[in-house]
């Protein structure tokens, strides 16, 4: 069996270690005087075996979160696969009802809507047919008027031109 297969070996080694570095350390301090107001440094053995400590503390919580963690997910798979959805026990015949009735009254309301819709175009739509009619009648009478109109204007100052030049040609024959 070698050094490092024997754990009590092992640390009495990592002490002995230790212990020299401290007495190293303390060596190399030049101590002030007692009253000095800055605290005593702490030795390297003391900040190892901390550094130690809180390394071995941390991955305990580390094994232990992951643990709580499986542990949850496994009650979660547990409690989902076992689950079983349960509702309160509700009359629904009660609840179709209640709804039946509270929508009746705005399905009537809905369909009178569209039924008074219906007879206001019916009782306007032919008045308002016969308006249109009669505003398309009007405007081509007027528009019939307007071109009779343009047509004699255009007649009147073509039968003043050919007049103008018949009476200067007959002035001219005279001559």
């Amino acid at each position: 069996m070698s050094s490092s297969d024997d754990p009590e070996k092992t640390n009495s080694d990592e002490d002995a270690l230790l212990q020299s570095q401290t007495n190293q350390y303390l060596q190399k301090q030049n101590f002030q005087s007692s009253l000095s107001p800055s605290p005593p440094p702490s030795s390297p053995s003391l900040q190892f075996k901390h550094q130690k400590y809180d390394n071995k503390k941390e991955a305990e919580q580390k094994s232990d979160n992951k643990r709580s963690l499986e542990n949850t997910k496994e009650n979660m798979g547990n409690y989902i696969d076992n689950a079983t959805i349960q509702y309160p026990s509700l009359n629904t015949e009660k609840s179709i009802d209640y709804y039946r009735q509270r929508t009746e009254s705005l399905r009537d309301l809905s369909l009178d809507y569209l039924k008074l819709q219906k007879d206001y175009i019916n009782a306007f739509q032919p008045t308002w047919v016969e308006h249109m009619k009669n505003n398309v009648d009007n405007y081509l009478a007027f528009q019939n008027k307007m071109i009779m109109l343009y047509n004699q204007t255009c007649n009147s100052y073509l039968k003043n031109i050919y007049d103008i030049k018949i009476n200067k040609e007959q002035k001219n024959g005279r001559q």
